[in-house]
């Protein structure tokens, strides 16, 4: 209860748990989910809309989960036996769905069970279910980028952290009374709905680092697609935008804060795509151990929804890369010397 008061429980509450984020101060926070809630525009600023915020999220993946996790034989008698059969190639036709939607489970699955492999939780089949759910709920919601590898290394560090936040609000409801509006966004029955809805939005921003297309145009929710014309071999590999992406960190911020090293890499000809790819896509997800990565996250969420610090997180690896590269030369060479010198005597 005093947590919760500290955290949100005054005037100016979100610049203040946005510091608390971005100063790495919500390592052993109960409320961490929350927060990142919050910096993912899942909760508004305004407290009073959050328990109908939530549930009108939750009432919406029920929905979405009842329009594409479907099974056929359920839908016998109800419809046409020449079109809805098990060998009818018809669009209209639920097995037609059925099965291409267990192609694109499996291709789903095939990564989840790869999720932390070091982790126990990360093993149990009722989180990798829900994982799976999650991912082809989304891929079927936003068709035109589907599934794409490495978005269940986004989904799962939320998932993981709405499990910690639920394990404490149980334990802490054994002995005290929390409120209404804790029970109703910690309430556990609801783990996958709220992770949906918090990867949904983050995926907003990081959806352009999957893509194959450009967006042009948007208006809310809508956008226009197109494939990008004279794109470079090299740029129709993975996205064009996050090639440019990496490409421009690489050519105007290292350059910018350490031209010595800018002008190592291009010497060695060392294409940002080579390492920054998967660096952006996953937002550092491999580089951490995940009680540490959850830290970066914190700050990446909290000071902005479109993840600008993800550019100065890549050139503050690169320079601890190089500085890191440049001691143990030090000590080579040190060694180096002091066997020369035992050598010689």
């Amino acid at each position: 209860i005093k947590e919760w008061d500290d955290l949100f429980q005054n005037n100016n509450y979100l610049a203040q748990i946005r510091q608390a984020g971005i100063n790495g101060q919500l390592r052993s926070s109960r409320f961490r989910s929350v927060c990142w809630k919050l910096y993912l525009d899942v909760l508004p600023e305004d407290k009073t809309q959050w328990i109908s915020r939530t549930k009108e999220h939750r009432a919406q993946y029920e929905k979405i989960k009842e329009t594409h996790i479907t099974n056929p034989r359920k839908a016998a008698g109800q419809q046409d036996l020449v079109v809805n059969n098990p060998l009818s190639q018809d669009e209209g036709s639920l097995w037609n769905k059925f099965f291409q939607d267990k192609e694109l489970r499996a291709m789903i699955k095939q990564d989840v069970l790869r999720t932390f492999p070091e982790m126990l939780y990360f093993q149990e089949e009722d989180v990798r279910t829900k994982l799976t759910d999650i991912l082809f709920c989304y891929a079927r919601e936003n068709e035109q980028l589907l599934y794409k590898q490495g978005m269940h290394e986004l989904l799962a560090p939320i998932v993981f952290v709405l499990h910690c936040d639920h394990q404490a609000f149980q334990h802490a409801s054994e002995t005290a009374n929390p409120s209404e509006e804790v029970k109703v966004l910690l309430d556990p029955k609801f783990h996958e709905h709220d992770a949906y809805a918090m990867f949904s939005l983050l995926m907003e921003t990081a959806e352009p680092w999957f893509s194959s297309f450009e967006r042009e145009v948007r208006k809310g929710k809508e956008e226009m697609l197109t494939s990008i014309p004279f794109a470079r071999p090299q740029d129709l590999g993975p996205s064009v935008a996050i090639v440019t992406k990496v490409n421009r960190i690489q050519d105007q911020l290292v350059k910018k804060h350490d031209i010595e090293l800018y002008m190592h890499l291009n010497r060695l000809e060392i294409a940002p795509q080579i390492y920054g790819i998967r660096w952006v896509r996953l937002l550092f997800g491999r580089e951490f151990p995940l009680q540490d990565l959850l830290v970066v996250w914190d700050a990446l969420f909290a000071d902005s929804i479109t993840l600008d610090l993800v550019d100065y997180v890549f050139v503050a690896m690169l320079l601890y890369i190089r500085d890191a590269c440049e001691f143990n030369s030090l000590i080579c060479a040190s060694f180096r010397t002091q066997n020369n010198g035992t050598q010689d005597s």
